[in-house]
């Protein structure tokens, strides 16, 4: 079993197709909370594998003929801590709730059996490190780890382990996320637009339809020091968001998710440098006034934005905010706007790509505030963009299927 969980085979490649993606991620300079995500979806698989295999069913036989041996019961508690407390690792695997959710579970489960059923084995790797301490380490032999600097390991390591409590904040958070979807989508516009639908791209009904089958890059502007300050006000209120600029296109990453009610929960994933940005809501369509109207919902924040979406020229689409809410009450807007345009053009090798742009808007209702904002304080109409380049998974996929060939 101990071979099984090893990253990298005698070759030192990585095992496993998730360990390369693991590996490909650290080499890539991915941020710290993409790779925890990547190591526990490899290390996930790993552990199921095992039980397939019959290893872990081989070694309980292996235990229960050892029953009365003192080594081979804290053996037995060491395996009760580790995989017996793996109780969600399938669920996580199918998509139904995320990687870190289910980490999280372990991590509670095993802590609360070092304290209880498997103090024996605790008491004596306690008693055993002590003692490679203080006493002479002996004979060293190749190839073998000295008790001594396993203790020293194992203490330093008892340390450096509280890191895992990012991890596990992390699934605390994302434990009603839903169930991560790529293939189904919804069909938001069609329910808005009703006939209008036909005046919209298909490229764009395709991607609002679902987003997870789409690669994406990104680029953040922020023209104004305003600009800035109410990015990083939303950011505060609506959750993590990008409120510094890029500087240049960066990738990132959209994933779906479905939620028990059946809505569409939405997260955006940008990797800026070695810190990931994450913004995420849920889209649901409700009807105002006898009218099926878009709203993205901020669950967490208790933050609703009502919508109006526009079919544009030549098949674009414009999604706008209108009205801001917050638990059920109306909010008075100071002349913000948040509007995506999207349009679909075409790359160096014709193939079309869609290019939608975020913008943020000081567009005053009253005069006086136009007046105010516009020609005595001279500020910009267009405050800061972000703007997403979206191709679909297979496209995208070619020009690197090309070059393999």
């Amino acid at each position: 079993m101990g071979e099984e969980f090893m990253l990298a085979g005698e070759d030192g490649s990585p095992r496993t197709q998730a360990w390369r993606k693991y590996v490909e991620a650290c080499d890539a300079g991915r941020p710290w909370t993409v790779r925890n995500e990547l190591w526990i979806a490899a290390h996930m698989e790993d552990m199921e594998r095992v039980r397939r295999s019959g290893l872990e069913e081989r070694f309980r036989q292996q235990a229960a003929a050892h029953a009365n041996d003192p080594t081979w019961q804290a053996i037995n508690q060491h395996v009760e801590a580790t995989l017996g407390t793996r109780l969600m690792d399938r669920i996580a695997l199918d998509g139904t709730m995320a990687y870190e959710t289910a980490f999280a579970h372990s991590l509670s489960a095993t802590f609360l059996s070092l304290c209880t059923v498997s103090w024996h084995m605790v008491r004596r790797y306690w008693w055993e490190g002590f003692r490679a301490v203080l006493t002479p380490s002996g004979k060293a032999h190749a190839g073998i780890v000295s008790y001594r600097r396993l203790a020293l390991s194992s203490a330093r390591y008892c340390f450096t382990a509280w890191n895992a409590s990012r991890v596990y904040r992390r699934g605390m958070r994302e434990r009603d996320r839903g169930r991560r979807t790529s293939e189904d989508g919804w069909p938001l516009l069609a329910d808005v637009l009703g006939a209008r639908i036909s005046e919209v791209h298909p490229l764009i009904v395709r991607f609002y339809q679902n987003p997870a089958n789409f690669q994406v890059q990104v680029k953040v502007d922020l023209h104004t020091l305003p600009a800035k300050l109410w990015s990083r006000v939303i950011t505060l209120l609506i959750g993590q968001g990008p409120y510094e600029e890029s500087g240049s296109e960066v990738d990132a990453q959209f994933r779906v998710f479905r939620r028990r009610d059946g809505s569409m929960h939405f997260l955006r994933e940008l990797y800026m440098g070695e810190t990931l940005r994450v913004f995420d809501s849920d889209f649901v369509v409700r009807s105002v006034n006898g009218i099926p109207t878009l709203f993205e919902v901020f669950v967490d924040k208790h933050i609703e934005v009502e919508m109006t979406v526009t079919p544009l020229p030549e098949g674009g689409l414009s999604i706008r905010g209108k009205n801001f809410y917050y638990r059920g009450t109306r909010l008075p807007c100071p002349g913000l706007r948040v509007e995506f345009q999207s349009h679909v053009l075409k790359d160096e090798n014709s193939r079309e790509m869609l290019d939608i742009e975020g913008r943020l808007l000081m567009q005053p209702d009253s005069g006086w505030g136009r007046l105010l904002m516009c020609r005595l304080l001279r500020r910009p109409e267009v405050l800061g963009t972000i703007r997403y380049v979206a191709r679909p998974l297979t496209a995208a996929a070619a020009p690197a299927n090309s070059a393999l060939s």
